[in-house]
């Protein structure tokens, strides 16, 4: 037992500091049954254990353990209630084309030592590689973080094409209840772009308040009155609030949570071409969590980055045609990694022209090359590596 708390004391202290020095300098070369007796659960390395280290490895199996626990169950996230997303029916599921390879040793090496859970690298409407951590199973959905945003932005752009969702309207016309709040006199479009003004309002994000239960969505708007002394900039924020409140009018428009579970599949997961059930979560009063808590496998994932490519190169689609407008008149957020951003995608960065990225906590990313048709999409825990040295190894 004394042993057992040491190891964890051990993890606890050195995980935090170990990302920023790694790969360490001592080598350590252990055999299978040595690797399996110290690091229990941690697969042992395929190849020729390159970075192979005592302090290494500890500081996989810290991150391990927490990324296996969190990517095993997405009821983790605040225990919060959910809808269900009924995927499309057997003859419209879309089929990915896997004609997959082992991955080469450079990327492979990259993944294995670093806090990413799984790879797929999709190239020209073919799958040419799936690499998985041994805990992941296809079948299990995995929780998209704010990755999840950039399909509520999908959705927006589908109800807009339905008639049914004005951008230049304000939360307010469609959801009454925050009508007295700051963000009830937002349009709907500044909400899309993270351009509520809202940096001198919003002074904590309270996603993790929805997340744990303690609020709700209407509670977290409504704690910001209409009027306020101090106006905002006129500058990119980021805020989870805003795509929650822009699911919220959706909701609304659809005529409640059940009937906006039924409009979804219809209308996203059927064309996307899903195939199997979702979910998004729900904050304590019923509303959908729509910033951070989409639901899909990893296929499904997969298969909406690429029917994000297909929608943006359809000319006669209306739904292309909004995300192509909205991303050539992006607003700027003065970040490296994505200089541009519109209908909550994250747009361009990591010197890819024209790149679309679907970004989450701990690097769950869908990075979508669709002027070349590739995407490269990771999930993870952490965020100690940078996307640009896989871009780098992945697309040179």
């Amino acid at each position: 037992m004394i042993k057992k708390i040491f190891i964890l004391l051990l993890i606890f202290v050195f995980v935090p500091n170990l990302a920023s020095s790694l790969p360490p300098k001592n080598k350590w070369e252990p055999t299978k049954e040595q690797w399996n007796k110290k690091f229990p659960g941690v697969p042992f390395p395929k190849n020729d254990c390159k970075f192979c280290t005592e302090t290494h490895a500890l500081w996989a199996y810290g991150w391990y353990r927490k990324a296996s626990l969190m990517d095993r169950d997405y009821k983790g996230n605040g225990g919060l209630k959910k809808i269900t997303i009924k995927p499309a029916s057997k003859d419209q599921v879309r089929l990915l084309d896997k004609q997959v390879k082992p991955l080469p040793k450079e990327i492979y090496d990259f993944v294995y030592y670093r806090d990413i859970s799984s790879l797929m690298i999709y190239e020209k409407g073919k799958l040419i590689h799936n690499w998985k951590r041994d805990y992941i199973k296809d079948k299990k959905p995995i929780i998209g973080n704010s990755r999840s945003k950039s399909v509520i932005g999908v959705a927006a752009a589908t109800m807009k094409c339905a008639g049914e969702l004005d951008f230049n309207k304000t939360h307010a016309e469609y959801s009454p209840e925050v009508k007295d709040s700051y963000y009830g006199s937002i349009t709907v479009k500044d909400s899309l772009n993270m351009m509520a003004r809202d940096d001198t309002v919003l002074v904590e994000d309270p996603l993790k308040y929805i997340q744990r239960k303690k609020t709700d969505i209407v509670s977290a708007a409504n704690k910001y009155p209409l009027k306020l002394e101090m106006p905002g900039s006129e500058r990119f924020k980021y805020s989870n609030l805003n795509t929650d409140l822009v699911t919220l009018d959706m909701m609304n428009i659809a005529g409640g949570k059940k009937k906006f579970a039924k409009w979804f599949s219809e209308n996203v997961a059927k064309p996307a071409g899903l195939k199997s059930k979702g979910k998004i979560l729900l904050d304590k009063k019923g509303n959908p969590v729509g910033s951070s808590s989409v639901v899909l496998t990893r296929d499904d994932w997969m298969r909406f980055g690429i029917y994000v490519i297909e929608l943006i190169k359809d000319q006669d689609s209306c739904v292309g045609k909004v995300l192509r407008d909205s991303f050539n008149n992006s607003v700027d957020t003065y970040k490296k990694f994505a200089p541009q951003y519109a209908l909550f995608f994250w747009l361009n960065g990591y010197g890819v022209e024209n790149l679309v990225q679907m970004r989450g906590y701990g690097l769950r990313l869908s990075l979508i090359d669709w002027k070349n048709d590739r995407i490269i999409q990771t999930n993870g825990f952490a965020i100690s590596w940078k996307p640009q040295e896989l871009i780098d190894l992945i697309w040179k």
